[in-house]
């Protein structure tokens, strides 16, 4: 019993204690039951006399990433806006716009309810992490490539929401094939990555990669072109990112990303060396009245301007660029380029056309 306190030993320790919330005998000016001087935290501040500092925390959707590191996401994924630019680009044939709208953290399930019904999202697993992510393509842009792809302007005016053809779904996974190396190149300064398992799926809510609630990093791309536009969108699971995040300091991330500057520029120089463009030769050409198309029959001659000996011209992308012999290889024509066309002579190519006789 003699670890026991006594009575008298237990009122001192508790004076002593009253005595420390009291802010110290000396500050207050007298003891322990110097009520006036213990009263520091009346307004909310601390005993020394400093005041508290609070930070609102939203328990429903916790900060598992801090804002360092979301900086450092949201540079990284520049670089994969720009690397989609040009893989838009080619696929529509025209100038497209791509540009990171925001990164957050949200829940799966507010993500998931975000998403349009059908929908044309990818799931795919991001290794060596083995985690899994997604890319959600907005419907509206689909359907502008799809157009662009089989010869309209790109446009998605007057489509209704609807579930993929077989046939769309092919053309979508060409451009996806693209932009899944895109990502692959972005995280190239951080960690190799490589994409696998990647499956297509139309209904969100039977995309089941984590859980309801656990955290993700969504990243949203506003796609804009002269016709259509939409938001891709990237959803990172925590856990898909947790064993890299400590790899996304600010400073390492600048260092690496100044090595990979020139690697970045030559995969951008691949990329548009794969683009393809339409090539075509022009025989012969030359302009008719509408009265003259009217009456053509079958059998009717038309006399163009080009004499028969002439050499072929030969169009990029409707731009003339190369002059040439027009032949066969085998089965095929052909055209053998004997001169290059300079852009000052260019606009010669483009109205050299003639009124057309027709006998």
């Amino acid at each position: 019993m003699a670890d026991l306190l006594s009575q008298e030993e237990i009122d001192a320790l508790l004076s002593e204690t009253q005595g420390d919330d009291s802010g110290g005998g000396d500050a207050g000016g007298g003891d322990a039951g110097d009520g006036d001087a213990g009263d520091g935290d009346a307004g909310g501040g601390f005993g020394d006399g400093s005041q508290r500092i609070v930070t609102s925390y939203d328990f429903k959707h916790p900060a598992r990433v801090n804002k360092d590191q979301l900086r450092v996401l949201e540079n990284l994924h520049e670089n994969y806006a720009r690397l989609l630019s040009s893989t838009f680009s080619g696929a529509m044939r025209a100038v497209v716009d791509v540009d990171v709208a925001f990164v957050d953290q949200t829940t799966y399930a507010e993500f998931i309810m975000g998403l349009s019904n059908p929908s044309c999202s990818y799931q795919f697993t991001m290794g060596p992490t083995n985690g899994q992510a997604v890319i959600d393509f907005a419907m509206p842009l689909l359907f502008a490539f799809v157009d662009r792809v089989f010869g309209g302007k790109g446009s998605s005016q007057g489509v209704e929401a609807r579930v993929l053809t077989p046939i769309e779904v092919g053309v979508i996974n060409r451009i996806l094939k693209r932009v899944v190396e895109d990502l692959e190149a972005t995280w190239e300064p951080i960690l190799r990555v490589e994409i696998t398992d990647i499956e297509l799926e139309t209904n969100p809510e039977f995309m089941q990669i984590t859980a309801a609630s656990e955290i993700v990093i969504l990243l949203a791309f506003e796609v804009n072109s002269v016709n259509a536009s939409g938001i891709l969108s990237l959803c990172y699971p925590f856990f898909t990112l947790e064993s890299v995040l400590p790899r996304l300091g600010q400073d390492s991330y600048v260092r690496t990303s100044r090595m990979n500057q020139e690697e970045l520029l030559r995969q951008n120089n691949l990329r548009l060396q794969k683009t393809e463009v339409p090539i075509r030769a022009e025989i012969a050409r030359g302009m008719a009245t509408f009265r003259s198309l009217q009456g053509l029959q079958v059998g009717d001659v038309l006399t163009l301007d080009t004499e028969m000996h002439e050499p072929t011209v030969l169009y990029v992308n409707d731009e003339p660029k190369f002059i040439g012999k027009p032949g066969r290889v085998g089965r095929k024509s052909a055209v053998q380029i004997t001169e290059y066309i300079d852009s000052e002579v260019e606009e010669l190519f483009k109205n050299k056309s003639k009124p057309v006789a027709t006998e």
